[in-house]
């Protein structure tokens, strides 16, 4: 299991009665799908890279987002901290999503170059 799981997961989990009440307002973007590429062609290539920028974009959006949830979170409720760890772990796994967007897309570039 990846870490990017793993962490998912565990974001899940700790969400539990959370996730319906986050998910109503902030919603994880799709990632995209990032060709293979020894056998893309450059414009698919360039195709991907504008997915992934739009990515990118609504993930910053998503996490704007959560960081609203949080900040919205009521001082005085019972399980302020469990809802503030939901969002972090939202939040987190939203970078994985990233981060692994980006890795797949460079290892695709670097496919293509060395074709």
């Amino acid at each position: 299991m990846t870490r990017f799981s793993k962490t998912l997961i565990a974001g899940v989990m700790l969400v539990g009665f959370s996730t319906s009440a986050l998910a109503e307002d902030c919603a994880l973007p799709t990632a995209p799908i990032i060709p293979d590429g020894n056998v893309a062609s450059k414009d698919e290539l360039v195709a991907a890279q504008g997915a992934y920028k739009e990515f990118e974009a609504n993930i910053d959006t998503y996490r704007g987002c959560l960081e609203e949830k949080e900040k919205g979170v009521p001082l005085d409720a019972e399980d302020i901290d469990a809802q503030k760890a939901a969002i972090l772990a939202l939040d987190s796994a939203s970078v994985d999503a990233l981060t692994k967007v980006a890795e797949e897309f460079n290892v695709a570039v670097r496919a293509f170059k060395a074709r």
